[in-house]
């Protein structure tokens, strides 16, 4: 499981998710929390829920219900879905746009409900924070796994509003919501957004099913 945590294609491996329910009053309570808090502070949140979740052995589903506030309340997923669509943004009207927020949105709660879903004894640890500009900081931290691995985790915030909130996540300084873009703007190009809308929604149902094989025991 953990090998995978940061391998999201768009076509190719089924990846997962999904679920419907009710984040949306949950987050709305959420975000009250984060409204007052520095970027080390929104990122510590979000870690530790993930941790709890993590080691809390439920369904898929139960993991995305438990996430999707934080989630929801510790991400920009308007500014993120601009930019991971590029200049195909512009393409969109409101509704269109509304529409991908909300999937994109759907998308990265179950990816991470997927994601931890086997704890073993892994930890989160700030290895640093810096400033990138009056409205832009960087908050560093590691994913320590049992076998004493390190993955480097960046986390990039922007303030709006005097709220803090994830807009980019780097995994060993790849930025994830890059390569997403790459996919996303090329899916868009060859087969449309309505397809590329069906492709996501296929990947949530995916996650949903939780229909992954079992190795069977060896005798």
């Amino acid at each position: 499981m953990l090998r995978r945590i940061f391998a999201t294609p768009v076509a190719g491996n089924a990846v997962v998710v999904g679920a419907v329910l009710l984040w949306l009053i949950l987050a709305q309570a959420a975000a009250q929390s984060t409204a007052q808090q520095s970027p080390v502070e929104v990122v510590a949140q979000l870690q530790q829920k993930l941790v709890a979740v993590w080691r809390s052995d439920t369904s898929f589903q139960r993991r995305f219900e438990s996430l999707a506030p934080v989630i929801t309340a510790s991400h920009d997923f308007a500014t993120m879905t601009r930019f991971a669509l590029g200049n195909r943004w512009q393409e969109l009207n409101p509704a269109q746009r509304e529409q991908f927020v909300a999937i994109f949105r759907r998308l990265s709660i179950a990816t991470y409900a997927d994601r931890f879903d086997d704890y073993d004894g892994e930890r989160f640890v700030q290895s640093g924070q810096r400033s990138l500009s009056e409205d832009q900081h960087l908050v560093q931290t590691q994913l320590w796994l049992s076998d004493g691995t390190q993955i480097r985790l960046d986390y990039l915030l922007h303030q709006q509003g005097g709220q803090w909130t994830i807009i980019n996540v780097l995994a060993e300084g790849v930025s994830e919501l890059a390569i997403k873009r790459s996919e996303y703007t090329a899916f868009i190009r060859d087969h449309g957004f309505t397809a590329l809308v069906q492709e996501l929604q296929r990947k949530i149902s995916d996650m949903a099913s939780e229909q992954r094989a079992t190795p069977a025991p060896s005798d």
